[in-house]
């Protein structure tokens, strides 16, 4: 693995360039060096890198572990601290911002090349992984829906209708929770619990449009301060036939159920609107109301 980007902090101007000068001999690139905390938050998200080396003890009030807490609460990279301490409470605070590793000064040049591979490494086997289960778990929805939405509902008997709605809703939340849950923990680098309103309107943006996606629906979605919206372009339900009210209630039910989920306030209104072709529908969530 050469030519990964890497940021490396460092306040003693000979341990940054003897550092940067052997990362290059192994044929990375070091666009930059910080300095300071505050330089290394600005540096992370403008190059966005694909590791940082992190030093502790740096100028300013901001030492390595607070910026290496505010930068991963944003991207998600991994890092590998240097440091001269070697105390419980420096190990305790490192570990509590998930670096890959530590390496204590002075630094041998064969000890950072290994641990520099290995962060890389496994940092790619890890987001490999994470896509595999992704993908696993969309399969389960393809699975689930395929099973409990037959081609017969169309034709359902009026008076059963509104009994299948109520157990598919009740078999959708057990099948569908656990992996909405499971995607928001993955998705995010503080708990959900603790995001705001604005962070967990995103993550649940992000979900609900890779539900339909995976089912064939063509979506767009968008968020913006107390606001957000998902409009479904391609019905895959039911392209050419709009007037199928009841899968439109079905969807209409997966939105304001899933939306339960989040524990965010407000409220799901759906604005339809039908062509020969195709059937539009404009899901708006409004915290305020």
């Amino acid at each position: 693995m050469v030519g990964e980007k890497i940021l490396v902090v460092e306040d003693e101007g000979i341990s940054a360039i003897e550092i940067q000068e052997s990362l290059e001999s192994l044929g990375y690139h070091v666009p930059t060096i910080a300095k300071s905390g505050n330089e290394a938050i600005q540096e992370a998200f403008a190059i966005k890198p694909d590791l940082i080396l992190m030093d502790i003890t740096l100028q300013g009030e901001m030492d390595g572990i607070d910026a290496a807490a505010i930068i991963k609460s944003f991207m998600d990279i991994p890092l590998i601290y240097l440091t001269a301490l070697d105390d419980m409470e420096t190990f305790q605070r490192m570990m509590d911002t998930r670096a890959t590793a530590y390496l204590i000064k002075p630094i041998e040049e064969a000890e950072l090349r290994n641990n520099v591979e290995l962060a890389l490494k496994n940092y790619e086997l890890t987001k490999r992984e994470l896509e595999e289960e992704k993908k696993a778990g969309l399969k389960d929805v393809q699975i689930f829906m395929r099973s409990a939405l037959p081609e017969l509902v169309s034709k359902m008997p009026i008076p059963e209708r509104s009994v299948f709605l109520s157990r598919f809703m009740r078999l959708f939340e057990q099948n569908m929770k656990p992996l909405f849950i499971s995607y928001a923990r993955d998705n995010s680098q503080t708990p959900y619990d603790e995001l705001d309103d604005q962070a967990k309107m995103k993550i649940y943006l992000s979900w609900i449009s890779q539900f339909y996606e995976n089912l064939g629906f063509r979506v767009q979605t968008r968020s913006r301060a107390n606001r957000g919206a998902m409009t479904v372009k391609k019905c895959s339900w039911s392209p050419n036939k709009p007037q199928d009210i009841f899968l439109c209630l079905i969807c209409q039910g997966i939105m304001k159920l899933t939306y339960s989920w989040t524990k965010l306030p407000g409220t799901v209104d759906e604005e339809a609107t039908t062509g020969i072709l195709q059937s539009v529908c404009k899901f708006d969530y409004n915290m305020d109301s």
